[in-house]
C-alpha cells in the first residue's frame, strides 16, 4: 500500500486513482504529440485537461487528509509528514504552471488560491518556528497572487472574490489578535465593495439575460445575499474588536475605529429602513428592485478611510 500517502488504511480513495490514472494517460499524449508546434491546438486542449485534472487531484487529497473545512489544523497528530504534503501540492503546482503556459490567467488563479487555502490549514500545526512561517508566508503568497487576479477581474467572478477575502481576512486575524492584523482583516473585507454594487448587480442580470453557465453566475443573488450578510455581520465584529484595542491604547488613533463603527451601524440602521420601504423582486436582478444593504455600509467605510488618511497626510 501507499503507506507514505497516510491515506485511509494507507489508501487512496478510489476517486484519486482515476484521476491519477487519467493525468498518466493525458500526459502519455503530450508525449505522442512529441511537441505543440505540430498540433498546436490539441497540445493546448490536451494541456487544459491535464491541468484541470491535477487541480482536481490536488484538491482531493487535501480534503482527504485535512477534511474540507478552511479552519486551520491544531492537532500536532494532524501534521502531515513531507511525502504526504508533496502529493497534495505537486499536482496543484503542476496545474499553476500549465495554466500559466497557456495564458488562462483564470484558473492559474484558482489553482493560487487552492494552494493557499492548503497552507492556511497547516501553518499552525508545524514542528518549528521556521517551518510555521513558510508555510504562513506561502499562504499570504498564493492568497495575494489569488486576490490580484479576482480583485482586477471582479465582474461575473463576485461570489469567489467576496468568499477569498473573506478567507484571506480569517487568516490575518488567526495570524494575530493585534490591531495591526485585525486592520488588515478588516480591508480585505471593505475591498469587496464593488462586488454588492448596483454596477455588479447590472452586470449579472445581463449575464443571465446572455444565458450564462459560468458557476458562480448560478444563484447569483442567492450567493451575494448571504455573502453579504456575512460581510455585514464580519465588518461589525472586526469594528467592534478595534474599537475596544483603540480604548486599551488610550485612544492613540483619534477614535478612528470609534467613529466607523458608528458609521457602519448607522449605515445598518438605515438599510433596515429602506428595506421596510423598498418593494424589492430579486428575480428581477435589477438595481431598481434589489440591493445589498452592505454595499451602502462598505462605500462610507471606504470614504471615512479616505478622509482619515488625507487628514493625517
Amino acid at each position: 500500500g501507499h503507506t507514505e500517502g497516510g491515506f485511509v488504511k494507507g489508501q487512496p480513495t478510489h476517486s484519486e486513482i482515476c484521476l491519477q490514472d487519467a493525468a498518466d494517460h493525458l500526459q502519455l499524449a503530450h508525449e505522442a504529440l512529441d511537441q505543440r508546434d505540430l498540433d498546436p491546438v490539441t497540445w493546448d486542449m490536451v494541456s487544459e485537461e491535464l491541468a484541470a485534472t491535477f487541480l482536481v487531484l490536488g484538491v482531493r487529497r487535501r480534503q482527504t487528509l485535512l477534511g474540507g473545512s478552511t479552519t486551520p489544523i491544531i492537532a500536532q497528530a494532524l501534521r502531515l509528514n513531507p511525502g504526504s504534503e508533496r502529493r497534495i501540492v505537486e499536482p496543484m503546482e503542476r496545474s499553476m504552471e500549465i495554466y500559466k503556459t497557456l495564458g488562462n490567467s483564470h484558473q492559474a488563479a484558482a489553482a493560487h488560491y487552492q494552494l493557499a487555502m492548503f497552507y492556511a490549514k497547516v501553518w499552525t500545526c508545524q514542528r518549528d518556528e521556521m517551518k510555521t512561517r513558510q508555510k504562513l508566508t506561502a499562504a499570504f503568497g498564493h492568497y495575494r497572487e489569488a486576490h490580484k487576479f479576482f480583485y482586477t477581474e471582479m465582474r461575473g467572478n463576485e461570489p469567489t472574490f467576496v468568499i477569498l477575502s473573506l478567507d484571506l481576512s480569517d487568516l490575518y486575524g488567526a495570524v494575530s489578535e493585534r490591531a495591526g492584523c485585525v486592520s488588515e482583516a478588516l480591508l480585505c473585507c471593505l475591498d469587496t465593495c464593488d462586488a454588492f454594487s448596483p454596477e455588479a448587480i447590472r452586470a449579472a442580470s445581463s449575464r443571465r439575460a446572455a444565458g450564462s453557465k459560468s458557476p458562480d453566475d448560478d444563484g447569483w443573488f442567492e450567493k451575494m445575499t448571504t455573502l453579504g450578510s456575512s460581510m455585514e455581520d464580519r465588518v461589525l465584529k472586526m469594528l467592534l474588536n478595534l474599537v475596544k484595542m483603540e480604548k486599551e491604547a488610550g485612544g492613540a488613533s483619534g477614535g478612528k475605529y470609534r467613529d466607523m463603527y458608528r458609521t457602519a451601524l448607522a449605515a445598518k440602521m438605515a438599510a433596515k429602513k429602506k428595506e421596510g420601504n423598498k418593494t424589492h423582486d430579486n428575480s428581477l436582478l435589477d438595481p431598481d428592485f434589489c440591493s445589498f444593504p452592505v454595499y451602502d455600509m462598505l462605500t462610507k467605510l471606504n470614504a471615512e478611510i479616505k478622509n482619515h488618511k488625507q487628514t493625517k497626510n
